[in-house]
């Protein structure tokens, strides 16, 4: 027990700044104490092996192994006597909690007799230190909590000395030796203590206590001297002087006396101040005392630097029994009552404690009027404290807590306090007026624990009137900071403008710790009433919530992935409310319009706000449509744009309320696509009146609102003329007129209406004319149509309709290509009893072939429907979507139902056959196709049969698996798990052309093998391609490879070829490699083509007027509109033939714009890019040049090919082979002896040439000169001897003379000019008709087939009706034209010629 004293004194004097020091003399007496008893510890474990030296050693060891609760461990090195009697240990070393060494002693000599610790307590004769080092401060554990603070048995210690004790010089930076002597006898009713010692550097410390009641006999000396870092002042932990003396006189019937402490020194401040009295054991002490240096935390704050103190009572048996009173700065205590010292015991001890800083427990919190009462009873480890505590109010920030009581019973364990709960709050005010009425007259029970400087719950039952709340609490006195958090339910709140709302909440609420407080809540709740009918409406009733909400002293109201679940509207919000207004940003789905996001303030202005709908209205194609609204001076200015199927919109809107209450819709600009809306709609009683003007983009009208004849009328106006509208499916009307009116009134509607279009395109769908009308009345009437295809085209429809509320009957009747369209059963929709329609059998005919379609939708019963065709023609496709090419026909049936979920089922069973696609150049072989489908919820199989016209078969074969349970079909087909393969070995033309790929033509056979997973949307496809003795034509190239093999695989949608070669018509080779991807393809798009080529000397490019052989690589490439053809090559042999097309005099270029087109004349489109031309030529020579009178061959060794196949360009040179260049020029041959001709890619094709020609005629030296632009030539005669030019020419053409020429033989001359500048120059050729009075000159180029020589043609009108025109080339060839015009449209021709060729004509002209 003596032990367990001393451990704890010296944990009470570690530095530890959290609790309360101790008085120097006890700490001192209880560090010696607790030394003597260790060693007396150690004695009494010797009983066994008394005088022997292995009881000896064993002693030894057991007490290296000996561990208090304090942490201190004792190790000895010898003992030598009687460990009963009188012994020596020697080397006596001590170890703290940290297994540090701070005590060696080499003697301790003991006398003691233990065997009367069973009968007197302790007796101690001598206990003797002699030498030894201290080290350091031990740093001990707290001792055993239940050892008493005062012993209950005698001690008896005649001498205890500690002799030449060593400091080291470690711990108070210079070495010391200290005495210390002792004497202690505390037996039959006396208490006496003796003790002296020498310390050192200024120490000083006596104590003598004398108390003998029966002896009449008390008195207390203390003095204590403890300079800073002095060994005194070490031992305590403290870093100032300390100085305590305690004196006083009398006896034990009275003595009086006064304890001062101070510390610091002389400048320091004064630590107590007590009076001490006792009267014949009746003690009583007064005064002040400031503890504010010894504590922190709380418990300084509590105290302050000036206490009050007053206590009184007796100290009876180690039981303290009195009353005490305690003020500090913020807190009053007082009680009575009785501590049992030895039992560490409360006896009946009554308090009450007033606080005096309502900010003591955080400056974040004040406690007003707070007052707790209790009784503390029991064990120090065991205390229950019935008590009352009351707080007129709790201020936190803005939150107000009023009258609230708390009572019950405390219990206390020694580590744990816990306080059952049954508090009651008079109201809590929170500035929040949605909740603050709720809070009154509430109620909370559960229970508090205070452990570890903190206050916990887990189960506090949280009540007020319409809310509940089971919560968890965790408050840390220490920082101030108190977190509440827990499930809340709330009832029957109500919300303006929305409803009542019953909601679920699970909150965190956070409260002082130096922050504003702060709550969190995450929700879920409904409206269990909607008072404002437009949510009702908007959200259909039945509104389901829940998110996270936030709210503090300097958070405004906040909510974050706040969740709206209502029949009609999801949502997903996050906002926030601030004196400034109210905010609000989110996004959901609206049954009726789709997906949207929003974001809206509500200020005192007020409201403003940005809808953007995704899909509102998919039948008029709305698509990302922005609604702004913000306040006007008259109401409030809407702004919105978006998409539809007209096109791209956007508006500038005001709505308008008066003082009255007049509300009117001014819009000042709506434009959608072209087009312009503008006009003022009034709100009126009972409906809309107001006038819109529609203008522009081709549209011109009015559309009139008003009220008639009891009801809403409307009439609509509309002129369409050259009308478009950039939608996502263009659309455009060339004439047309719409006009409608209606009447809505007393639940019944009227409308009728007529339209008569010319020219309507939409997407690839073009109508030449539409002409229809209706008439309907509450749902029943009848509607006409009358379609015709584009001019030029066989497409005619007439559609009949009749329309009844529960009743829906079409017909149609006409042709198209010169088949008959026909419904021998007409299209007949009937209501069914839940709501539902039902398509009665109805056949549509085209041709030889028909379809019946039947089923029903809508309603309660699964949708259903069933389509059976039998030879139907597939060119009735283009009706709809153009132009395809398709030929064949379809049979078969088709069944569709829905299946679980709402998710389309169905089989197909279907045959097409004779399938042929054709081209501009080709058509596909005939292929016939088998197929058989079926679609279930979660998976879709197909197997198909191919067979071509000469018997070879490929097959088909696919599963789509693991189908999404929600989404399109084609959405839902898309992200399924795919597994194909297909197999075909046959004609390559037969695949290959129904691409209707232009480029190129494969014919013969191949084997295809492919293998597909992945998903359609993003296909894996492995598998092959092989052929032999394929051929490949290309009209773009002239190029005709036979003899091909192929190979190739398959990767995802990408052919790969890895290799191919084949054989030029001139024999020479080609071989590559490269790839064709099929992905994307559409009817704009082709496949993407790179093809990697590899010529030798072979023929690839083989025109009408050109052709080469060539050899090196190419590559062609092309994206699917357009390519690029690509190439470094050397040329063999190239030809170019110049003047193959015939040609006609120049004429100027006129730009022509067409008017008075026919509205039902569909335009032109074209879906692809020229090419573009890469190749660089290399020809040392071969390229041969004819025509036009030339017989040449060329070299070069940079000419590029650039440009495109629209605007082809040449760059570089080439140059005349020497003594390989002829001109013939009138009959007379000419040697080019220098030819240059430099090319500009920069332009178009018009080099620049540098030719010198020449020959011998009549003895004259002729050279021909040419020199400038191809299109404007500088051409230049000179002789030897020198002749003038005029004279030259005409002694070259006609051997004489000029002063010689005849009126023909001047014609023959001008054409010998125009066929020289080939047919560039006609200057000369109009001067020359000017003079003559004709009315037309032209030059017509050679033709070898007619045996005509390059000609001149004459041409003369004979009034406006009759033309005629003769040709002769002066050489034999002679031929008369005649045209007589009888109408605009009717002309009729004659023609007589010397090569017998006569005949008679009429030509009709119909523009198009």
């Amino acid at each position: 027990m003596a032990e367990a004293d001393t451990v704890d004194e010296a944990a009470d004097q570690a530095p530890a700044t959290k609790k309360k020091r101790t008085s120097a003399p006890k700490r001192v007496l209880r560090w010696v104490l607790g030394i003597v008893t260790a060693i007396l510890v150690l004695v009494l474990l010797v009983i066994a092996f008394l005088h022997t030296p292995p009881g000896r050693q064993f002693i030894v060891d057991q007490i290296a192994k000996v561990a208090p609760a304090s942490g201190l461990r004792v190790e000895v090195g010898e003992i030598d006597g009687s460990v009963l009697w009188s012994s020596t240990l020697s080397d006596v070393k001590l170890y703290d909690a940290n297994d540090t060494l701070f005590l060696e002693i080499p003697t301790v000599d003991l006398n003691w007799r233990p065997h009367r610790w069973f009968t007197s307590g302790l007796d101690v004769r001598h206990l003797v230190l002699t030498g030894g080092t201290f080290y350091a401060v031990p740093e001990l554990l707290p001792g055993d909590p239940d050892a008493p603070i005062l012993p209950d048995f005698d001690i008896r210690v005649d001498r205890f000395v500690i002799d030449d004790l060593t400091v080291a010089e470690g711990l108070l930076g210079e070495e010391r030796v200290i005495d210390f002597a002792a004497e202690a006898d505390i037996r039959n009713g006396r208490v006496y203590l003796d003790a002296d010692g020498a310390f050192g550097g200024g120490d000083a410390f006596a104590m003598l206590v004398d108390a003998q009641p029966d002896g009449d006999v008390f008195d207390i000396d203390l003095t204590w001297q403890a300079p800073a870092g002095g060994f005194l002042a070490t031992m305590v932990g403290s870093e100032n002087d300390i100085g305590i003396s305690i004196d006083g006189e009398g006896s034990w019937e009275s003595w009086r006396g006064e304890m001062i402490a101070v510390q610091g020194g002389e400048n320091g401040g004064e630590l107590a101040d007590l009076e001490l009295f006792n009267e014949s054991g009746q003690y009583r002490l007064v005064g002040r005392a400031d503890p504010s240096a010894w504590l922190e935390g709380l418990p300084q704050r509590a105290l302050g630097s000036m206490v009050e103190i007053s206590a009184s009572g007796t100290l009876v048996d180690s039981v303290l029994r009195g009353d005490f009173m305690l003020n500090g700065r913020g807190v009053d205590l007082d009680g009575s009552g009785g501590i049992d010292l030895a039992n560490n015991r409360f006896d009946n001890l009554v308090f009450a404690a007033d606080l005096l800083d309502p900010a003591l427990f955080s400056p974040d919190v004040a406690l007003n009027g707070a007052r707790l009462e209790g009784t503390l009873d029991g064990a120090f480890t065991d205390i229950t404290m019935p008590h009352q505590l009351t707080v007129h109010q709790i201020v936190a920030g803005d939150i107000v807590v009023s009258d609230v009581r708390q009572g019950g019973v405390l219990t206390f364990d020694g580590t744990r306090a816990v306080i059952p709960l049954d508090a009651e709050i008079g109201r809590i005010v929170s500035g929040n007026e949605l909740f603050d009425p709720r809070l009154n007259n509430g109620n909370i029970g559960g229970t508090l624990v205070y452990a570890g400087g903190s206050i916990l719950s887990d189960n506090l039952d949280v009540r007020f009137p319409g809310l509940t709340g089971r919560l968890g609490l965790n408050a840390d006195l220490e920082s101030g900071l108190t977190r509440v958090n827990g499930p809340v339910n709330i009832q029957d709140l109500p919300f303006d403008n929305v409803g009542l709302v019953d909601a679920n909440a699970r909150i965190q609420f956070r409260i002082g710790g130096g922050q504003d407080w702060a709550l969190r809540a995450e929700l879920d709740g409904r409206v269990v009433e909607v008072t404002n009918s437009t949510i009702a409406n908007l959200a259909g009733g039945d509104i389901r919530f829940d998110g996270g909400l936030v709210l503090g002293g300097s958070i405004p109201l906040s909510f974050n992935d706040f969740d709206v679940n209502a029949p009609l509207l999801t949502a997903t919000l996050d906002g926030q409310v601030t004196d400034a207004g109210t905010s609000i940003a989110g996004f959901g789905r609206h049954a009726e319009y789709g997906e949207f996001t929003v974001e809206a303030t509500l200020a005192d202005d007020g409201p403003r706000a940005e809808l953007v709908f995704a899909d509102p209205l998919p039948a008029a194609g709305l698509s990302d449509v922005r609604v702004s609204l913000a306040p006007s001076e008259n109401g409030f200015d809407i702004q919105t744009s978006g998409g539809s199927l007209l096109g791209a919109f956007d508006g500038d809107l005001e709505l308008t309320i008066a003082d009255n209450g007049d509300t009117a819709i001014r819009i000042r600009r709506l434009d959608v696509a072209q087009s312009t809306v503008a006009g003022t709609l009034e709100l009126v009683e009972g409906g809309v009146a107001g006038d819109l003007d529609i203008t522009g983009g081709g549209l011109d009208g009015t559309i009139a609102l008003g009220l008639r004849d009891g009801g809403q009328g409307f009439d609509i106006d509309l002129e369409a003329r050259n009308a478009v509208f950039d939608g996502p499916t263009p659309l455009s009307i060339n004439r047309g007129t719409v006009d409608a009116s209606g009447l809505i009134a007393e639940g019944n509607t009227t409308i009728e209406g007529r339209a008569n279009i010319q020219g309507l395109t939409y997407g690839g769908i073009f109508i030449g004319r539409l002409a229809a009308q209706a008439e309907i009345t509450n749902g029943t009437g009848t509607f006409d149509a009358a379609i015709a295809g584009r001019r030029g085209t066989r497409f005619e429809l007439l559609v009949n309709g009749q329309m009844t509320p529960d009743e829906f009957a079409v017909a149609v009747d006409g042709s198209y290509e010169g088949e008959d369209i026909s419904m021998p059963r007409r299209a007949v929709l009937s209501r069914t009893a839940d709501g539902g329609w039902e398509l009665q059998r109805s056949q549509l005919s085209y041709g030889d072939g028909f379809i019946i379609a039947s089923g029903r939708f809508g309603g309660a019963e699964p949708m259903q429907g069933r389509f059976a065709m039998d030879d139907m023609p597939l060119s009735i496709l283009g009706v709809a979507m153009g132009d395809l090419a398709l030929n064949g026909s379809i049979s078969g049936v088709v069944d569709i139902s829905t299946g679980a979920n709402g998710l389309p089922v169905g089989q197909a069973r279907v045959s097409i056959d004779d399938l042929t696609r054709s081209s501009l150049l080709v058509t596909s072989s005939p292929l016939d196709i088998a197929l058989v489908a079926d679609l279930s919820e979660t998976l879709l199989q197909t197997r198909a049969v191919l067979r071509d016209s000469a018997g070879n078969d490929g097959r088909l074969q696919a599963r789509i698996s693991g189908l999404p349970q929600s989404g399109a079909l084609t959405d839902r087909l898309y992200a399924g798990e795919l597994f194909g393969q297909f197999r075909y070995v046959g004609s390559a033309a037969s695949l290959w052309r129904l691409a209707a790929i232009d480029l190129m033509d494969i014919t013969g056979d191949i084997a295809v093998a492919a293998n597909m997973r992945g998903s359609l949307g993003e296909p894996r496809v492995r598998g092959s391609l092989s052929g032999d003795n394929l051929r490949v034509r290309s009209a773009l190239t002239g190029s005709d490879i036979t003899g091909m093999s192929a190979r190739g695989t398959f990767t995802g949608s990408r052919l790969a070829i890895t290799s191919f070669a084949g054989n030029a018509p001139n024999g020479g080779r080609v071989s590559g490699s490269g790839f064709i991807d099929l992905s994307n393809i559409s009817a704009a798009r082709g496949p993407q083509i790179d093809l990697r080529i590899a010529a030798r000397d072979a023929e690839i490019l083989d025109l009408e007027n050109m052709g080469a052989t060539i050899t090196g690589p190419m590559r062609i490439v092309s994206n699917g509109v357009g390519g690029t053809i690509a190439g470094r090559l050397t040329a063999t042999s190239a030809r170019w033939q110049l003047g193959a097309a015939e040609a006609i005099a120049e004429l100027p270029s006129i730009p022509v714009t067409e008017i008075n087109l026919p509205a039902d004349a569909r335009p032109t489109f074209v879906d692809t890019a020229p090419w573009r031309f890469l190749i660089d030529v290399r020809a040392p020579g071969g390229i041969e040049v004819d025509g036009l009178g030339l017989d040449s061959e060329w070299r070069t060794e940079n000419l590029l090919i650039r440009g495109t196949t629209d605007d082809p360009r040449l760059g570089g040179s080439v140059s005349i082979v020497p003594r390989q260049g002829f001109y013939s020029f009138a009959g007379t041959r000419f040697e080019i002896t220098r030819g240059e001709i430099d090319f500009d890619r920069n332009v178009p094709i018009d080099p620049r040439i540098d030719l010198l020609a020449e020959t011998e005629v009549n003895n004259l030296q002729v050279q021909v000169t040419v020199r400038g632009n191809a299109s404007q030539p500088d051409v230049a005669f000179s002789s030897t001897p020198a002749l003038p030019e005029e004279e030259l020419l005409a002694r070259l053409l006609f051997g004489g003379s000029i002063t010689d020429l005849s009126a023909t033989d001047a014609l023959q001359l001008g054409a010998a000019v125009a066929s020289l500048r080939g047919g560039g120059g006609s200057g000369p050729i109009n001067q020359l008709r000017d003079a003559v009075g004709l009315d037309r000159l032209r030059i017509v180029p050679s033709d070898p087939a007619l045996d005509r020589g390059t000609a001149v043609a004459l041409g003369k009108n004979f009034g406006r009706r009759f033309y005629v025109e003769i040709i002769t080339d002066g050489a034999g060839y002679n031929a008369t034209n005649a045209e007589f015009r009888v109408t605009s449209w009717l002309n009729l021709l004659a023609t007589v010629s010397t090569i017998g060729r006569h005949q008679a004509a009429a030509e009709y002209r119909r523009d198009y």
